[in-house]
């Protein structure tokens, strides 16, 4: 008899393999299985079989978490991990305030509470900000009047939300249900009350291990429940000091609005503060950003591994991003190396490299906040942490594509959407992200084969980076592109600027060798130029002018821009001057992994990092001709019909 594949768990199958053993059998040789009864009762045997053969198989693919579909499952395996999801996040804001005392207002300090009520419109709808904590500051003179200056101060989207319970004989260890699926754990605070009747209070502080702790260690341990919603668990008087009957828990938290809560620049303050003062001034330092929603359950699966790994300590550098990618939403990837690898080293130094989800750069609070209480907690030895902001490199491409249109019923432009769709698509998966190439000819091979019709392919490729001038101020500019260059090949849009105390509409380009030809020269000036000079160029002649503005070695990839004083940038939507340049032949594959040597001669006042902290990007230039800017993707169709 063939031997069944287990795995084949629809109902016709399993019907089918039935009848073929019953038919194997001397007993039913001569049966319909279609027309008699038995096909009744094969028909709900086959249904049986199939039913617990699905169910088995989802309980088993539930108990993995690579495997697990069901959230709550994922959830409860990362817990005996030792990882608790992630929770919503609610925006920050940074805001300045000046108050005026009022005449009865005496006293020289003033609070401000972390009651207070902000709000601010977000795409039509009002959200409300509070500040993070009390305030307190001094009386000083502002503008020649007395009055009090708050500085920095944080406000946090959401609205206040409190939980009480009282503790009896059945649930001195918890669980305190916090009944709201979008609480931000971040601003929980957790206090015992000794009674209805004695208002003493102790905070108890969130224990993430085990190790440390004692009977008596006023500590609670947080997690998520099946149902969406985080409860507070304490101490059985072993692992945490056990609740006294009697005793009140008071949580309290911020509800959060996850990522609909970013974005707001402007806000309306509070008229005053009651008793003290008005309130005559108040500025936005810093727009709200890092609200997230609830930690999806593919981040769970990918990140509670990681962290089970780490054992609570940070030592190797995937330690590093795991702790850091599961403390901060707002981290899309992560790049760690240690200062042995500079060269020259650095010993006793770690160095981070970190890209947001959104835009370019973290900001300094959200390095302070990782330093102080993720890392550092967890170092076992003392460890220098320092940031090493991500670049940009920019990759753009000039593409050619030939097609047969006899092979397709698709016209030119709606293939060439198809090209443009799978470029991008490419770069989301494989490329924009620390620590990942760009490599050529998997571009080159997926484009092929973005429509039967397309016979070839011709790629052009240039890479940029952006500068964004201080305006009026001669300034320099350093580049590093980290591959070798062609000569020939550096081109900027057109700028405003100052060349020897008059205003001139010009770009950048290269000298690639040393050949004089009359265009050197301006206003009867003549300009010893060298290979590997950066010059201006006007728009209106394409003549040099103000001599040579920095150099490039094509070899390193390294442009230096020594002193270029812009006034301004052509157009009135641009505010960054891209620099364009063309990778070499031998440097199509563009790599992130590569050190950046030093050359002797810097050696001893220069520290070259590895290039790990570059991020690759899809060129988001738009079409500009009135500035001299590709589009960042361009492509051309070729129609050409083959010989049969």
């Amino acid at each position: 008899m063939a031997v069944k594949n287990v795995t084949e768990l629809d109902f016709d199958t399993i019907k089918t393999n039935l009848k073929l053993h019953l038919k194997n059998q001397s007993e039913f040789a001569d049966y319909d299985f279609e027309s008699s009864g038995i096909g009744t009762l094969v028909d709900l045997l086959a249904y049986n079989t199939h039913y617990n053969a699905v169910l088995a198989h989802m309980v088993s693919n539930e108990a993995f978490i690579d495997s697990a579909v069901k959230r709550n499952s994922v959830v409860s395996i990362a817990k005996t991990m030792g990882y608790t999801p992630r929770s919503a996040r609610s925006a920050k804001a940074t805001v300045d305030l000046t108050v005026r005392p009022a005449s009865s207002y005496t006293a020289t300090n003033l609070t401000l509470s972390k009651d207070k009520v902000f709000t601010s419109n977000i795409n039509g709808r009002n959200y409300t900000f509070v500040p993070d904590k009390d305030y307190t500051v001094d009386k000083s003179t502002v503008d020649g009047v007395s009055a009090f200056r708050f500085t920095n101060i944080v406000l946090v989207e959401g609205t206040r939300g409190q939980t009480s319970e009282v503790i009896n004989s059945s649930n001195r260890s918890g669980p305190i249900i916090l009944p709201n699926d979008n609480v931000d754990t971040t601003t929980l605070t957790v206090k015992v009350q000794n009674s209805i009747t004695n208002y003493n209070a102790t905070t108890y502080a969130l224990s993430e291990k085990i190790t440390g702790v004692k009977s008596t260690s006023t500590i609670y341990y947080l997690e998520e429940r099946s149902d969406g919603f985080y409860q507070v668990v304490f101490g059985d008087g072993v692992l945490g000091k056990q609740l006294d009957v009697q005793n009140i828990v008071i949580c309290e938290y911020i509800i959060s609005n996850g990522t609909r809560g970013n974005g707001a620049r402007t806000f309306s303050f509070p008229s005053n503060i009651t008793g003290a003062g008005e309130i005559i001034s108040g500025s936005v330092v810093s727009a709200s950003a890092g609200g997230y929603e609830l930690e999806s359950t593919d981040s769970i699966r990918f990140n509670a591994p990681r962290f089970n790994s780490a054992k609570g300590r940070v030592v190797t550098t995937s330690d590093y991003e795991s702790a850091i990618k599961q403390s901060n939403p707002n981290i899309k990837s992560v790049t760690v190396w240690g200062g042995e690898d500079n060269i020259p080293p650095v010993y006793g130094k770690v160095y981070i490299s970190l890209q947001p989800q959104t835009g370019f750069v973290i900001t300094e609070t959200e390095k302070d906040d990782l330093v102080k209480n993720t890392i550092n907690p967890k170092l076992p030895v003392s460890l220098v942490t320092e940031f090493v902001d991500a670049e940009t490199l920019f990759i753009g491409f000039n593409i050619a594509v030939t097609y047969d249109p006899k092979l397709t019923t698709l016209t030119s432009d709606a293939i060439k959407t198809e090209i443009l769709t799978k470029i991008t698509n490419h770069f989301d998966t494989n490329v924009n992200e620390l620590k990942k190439n760009f490599f050529f000819s998997k571009l080159s091979k997926e484009l092929d084969l973005t429509n039967q019709s397309i016979i070839a392919n011709n790629i052009e490729m240039r890479i940029m980076k952006k500068i964004t001038p201080s305006l009026k101020t001669p300034t320099r500019y350093q580049l590093k592109y980290n591959n070798k260059l062609l000569a020939s090949s550096v081109r900027t849009n057109y700028f405003i600027a100052n060349i020897n105390g008059a205003l001139d509409e010009v770009y950048i380009t290269d000298k690639p060798d040393e050949t004089f030809t009359a265009s050197q020269q301006y206003n009867g000036q003549r300009f010893n130029l060298a290979k590997g000079d950066l010059i201006l160029k006007t728009k209106s002649t394409n003549s040099i002018v103000g001599g040579t503005v920095g150099t490039i070695d094509y070899d390193t990839g390294s442009l230096d821009i020594t002193s270029l004083n812009i006034d301004s940038i052509s157009g009135a939507t641009n505010d960054v001057v891209r620099v364009y340049i063309t990778p070499h032949e031998s440097s199509k594959n563009i790599s992130t992994d590569d050190l950046v040597r030093a050359t002797e001669e810097q050696s001893y006042a220069v520290t070259a990092l590895p290039a790990r902290n570059i991020i690759l990007s899809l060129d988001d230039s738009e079409v500009d001709t009135t500035n001299n800017v590709k589009q960042g993707v361009a492509v051309t169709m070729i129609s050409r019909v083959q010989d049969d």
